[in-house]
């Protein structure tokens, strides 16, 4: 008879994201090797086959947890599953609700954000429900490093890093429409969410001046918008980068693509020349792993990136890109320019092809399957 699994989290589609996607690919996993059940977002029913699932609307996030409890601990009642998963320390305390009152083992997945999100209530009332979960799973060693910080015991903490999904033949690709004819110019692309740790304005201001002198015709494109699932949504950042624009007067050469789907998105990684992640530790806030850079080394391309929170995981610096100290833009700059200049020397987009393999989500999966067994037995 198959052991049972509980799967409770917020992050899960149609919501999007790099924890929606985790969540998705954990729980698919899961679902090859256990009997499966789903407390996810409003509208996650059609994204799992044969399972019984059950959205909540997260509109409100204190609601959202409220609701997950009481039907948490009615499945637990009814169902007795022997495993419950928390997708995030967001759901920790439903599932540790659940796992107590069915006597099952409890796994919260931790993303970074979830163990320092500035809130006295989060910290009163969802800290305590990671630290007593059986086993913790973090997405880097930096968000280890955090989970410690929080009171999770070194000994109930594994690190698991994110998947990617590996692209295959790219040849075929075609180009994407833009205003502009790429042509021979260099392309540097930032893709993710618009949020204020992405650190996209500051090095447009204190960055990209310096690289356009050098280089007339870079131009630097940016895919993405505000997010629609965590706290810090929008903020204004795609205001503050038109201010940047302008200030830094890089009209000519920045271009703000807004959400792109995932077929525009192969095609922008099949004409950019280097990914750009110049990314910050915020108080409150914090890059958990940097799952972009391995999505981009999966394409062949090359990260620079400032060395903040996990991301030092996700890049290999002088193999699939370089780290640079965080804030030192000049020396950003400087690391983008040498990117530029001897494409295929250092970074090479085999050695990042391969270096992304490590990651693919057959690979998470396995890994994953054998913590659960390891802690059901």
């Amino acid at each position: 008879m198959k052991r049972r699994v509980l799967f409770i989290t917020r992050n899960f589609p149609p919501l999007t994201g790099g924890m929606e996607r985790l969540n998705f690919h954990a729980f698919e996993a899961l679902a090859a090797r256990y009997d499966m059940a789903l407390i996810g977002p409003e509208g996650c029913e059609p994204y799992v086959r044969e399972v019984a699932a059950s959205g909540i609307s997260t509109a409100s996030s204190l609601r959202h947890v409220m609701r997950c409890c009481a039907r948490a601990l009615r499945l637990a009642r009814q169902w007795r599953p022997d495993l419950v998963v928390a997708g995030s320390g967001v759901t920790a305390p439903p599932a540790r609700i659940a796992a107590r009152c069915a006597g099952a083992n409890g796994i919260t997945l931790v993303h970074g954000l979830d163990l320092i999100y500035p809130s006295a209530l989060y910290r009163i009332g969802f800290l305590p429900a990671i630290r007593n979960s059986d086993l913790v799973i973090a997405n880097s060693n930096n968000t280890a490093r955090l989970a410690r910080a929080a009171g999770v015991k070194g000994e109930r903490i594994e690190i698991l890093h994110p998947g990617v999904s590996l692209p295959g033949d790219l040849s075929a690709v075609q180009p994407p429409r833009l205003d502009f004819d790429p042509g021979d110019r260099k392309i540097l692309l930032a893709v993710g969410r618009l949020i204020r740790r992405k650190g996209i304005p500051a090095f447009i201001r204190h960055s990209l001046p310096r690289i356009v002198k050098e280089r007339p015709g870079v131009m630097f494109l940016v895919a993405g918008g505000a997010s629609e699932s965590t706290p810090l949504k929008g903020q204004g950042v795609e205001a503050e980068i038109g201010r940047a624009v302008e200030e830094a007067g890089m009209g000519a050469h920045v271009r703000l693509l807004g959400r792109v789907t995932d077929e525009a998105l192969r095609q922008l990684w099949s004409i950019a020349d280097l990914h750009l992640f110049p990314v910050l530790d915020l108080p409150g806030d914090v890059e958990g792993f940097g799952m972009v850079a391995v999505e981009a080394a999966a394409h062949g391309v090359p990260t620079i990136a400032f060395a903040a929170g996990g991301v030092g995981d996700a890049v290999e610096d002088g193999v699939t890109g370089y780290l640079v100290e965080q804030r030192d833009y000049p020396a950003f700059a400087r690391a983008v320019l040498r990117g530029l200049e001897a494409p295929g020397e250092d970074l090479r987009p085999r050695d990042c092809i391969d270096y992304a393999a490590r990651f693919s989500w057959d690979n998470y999966g396995r890994r994953l399957q054998a913590i659960c067994e390891r802690l059901l037995s």
